[in-house]
């Protein structure tokens, strides 16, 4: 969804000359609870291009709604003599909690969960549609998100109804990233991802009737691209934290700055 304000005239912008749009407008969405698909992957694994790509594959149903992937870029192959930019300790970190959660200790990539589960029929097309159709016929409230960027700080705004046992997390995922790989086990390749999630915060806990109101303002990495970012709540597992089910809204187009508009008038 892209809203973009409407200016009064190019006559009025040139009476307001410091009115310079440096943030997008607040975009606001409701959004129905789909599943949520993790990868956890990394550059430096060879296995992992193949998981990659299925992700990007998902493009479709996620900008329809019917899907929330997101991957998680994990450290622990960086010393193979690649580092990889999108890996995160706390992504790491994550992916161990939730095996210990299992009873279990080993963690690998490529690794797919949906909906909190480990889930290795990811390669199967029929297996995956199959999958996401019956995690969708869940019951749940809807969400209703709002964000509104304004210079290097994300104020996000959601609000629901969770059920018993479950928590929120924030996750602000960037899309359509690339790396030419000049070191490890992917040396010489050119791999590119979405979905990479940038910073995952929480849990948020819901008040005593399950009412979930959260506002949070989340500081941006200056080099991460605005146009390619998003935001995801996550309905989570109190207790382990795996991801049940998720709601995204893309953040809004910039606006055009005033300087641009005046700049193409016809000068006198």
């Amino acid at each position: 969804m892209s809203l973009r304000p409407v200016l009064p005239g190019l006559l009025a912008a040139a009476l307001s000359p410091f009115v310079l749009a440096q943030s997008t407008p607040p975009c606001q969405a409701t959004r129905s609870w789909v599943p949520v698909v993790e990868l956890y992957t990394s550059q430096g694994c060879s296995s992992c291009p193949p998981a990659d790509d299925w992700l990007r594959s998902l493009k479709q149903a996620a900008d329809a709604q019917q899907v929330v992937p997101l991957a998680f870029h994990v450290d622990y192959w960086d010393y193979l003599g690649w580092r990889d930019p999108y890996s995160s300790a706390a992504h790491s970190a994550r992916q161990r909690r939730l095996a210990r959660a299992e009873g279990g200790s080993v963690v690998y990539t490529p690794q797919v969960r949906l909906s909190g589960n480990d889930f290795r029929g990811w390669r199967s097309a029929d297996t995956v549609r199959s999958m996401l159709a019956r995690k969708s016929s869940e019951p749940a409230a809807d969400v209703t998100l709002s964000l509104d960027l304004r210079g290097q700080v994300l104020k996000v705004d959601a609000r629901t109804t969770l059920p018993g046992d479950t928590v929120g997390y924030v996750a602000v995922y960037e899309r359509m990233l690339g790396s030419k790989i000049s070191g490890g086990e992917n040396a010489g390749r050119t791999l590119q991802h979405d979905f990479v999630v940038r910073t995952l915060i929480g849990p948020f806990t819901p008040d005593a009737q399950g009412r979930f109101n959260l506002m949070r303002d989340i500081a941006l990495d200056p080099s991460w691209k605005r146009a390619d970012l998003g935001v995801a709540l996550l309905q989570a597992d109190a207790d382990s934290g795996a991801a049940r089910l998720g709601a995204s809204l893309a953040l809004c187009a910039a606006p055009e700055r005033l300087s641009a508009l005046t700049s193409s008038a016809p000068r006198r």
